[in-house]
């Protein structure tokens, strides 16, 4: 449930940590066959560690936009960097907190 600051609904950023988590998770687990979501670590990375070649990857890409209900630009994109699971959740979260998502 959202804390109340000054009237105002203040979203807990553990519950969108949380939210981004599963997210990516599940993304996850629909681009890697096979993968078992309990066994994935936030640092792994996801190229060496997980397996994913720049078609999973984009395929991830796709996933995530459609469960977000987002576009994700080239141009934003190529500022940040996606090595490891940590850095993906970092960027739903990101989505999930913008007021203009």
């Amino acid at each position: 449930m959202p804390a109340e600051v000054n009237g105002d609904v203040a979203v807990r950023p553990e519950l969108n940590r949380s939210q981004a988590r599963s997210l990516v998770f599940a993304a996850l687990a629909v681009v890697i066959r096979g993968l078992k979501v309990e066994a994935v670590d936030e640092q792994q990375e996801l190229y060496s560690d997980l397996g994913m070649d720049s078609l999973a990857f984009a395929q991830l890409l796709v996933e995530l936009e459609g469960r977000l209900n987002v576009q994700l630009l080239d141009e934003d994109l190529l500022t940040i960097e996606l090595v490891n699971v940590a850095d993906l959740i970092d960027l739903v979260e990101s989505i999930l907190l913008s007021p203009e998502k």
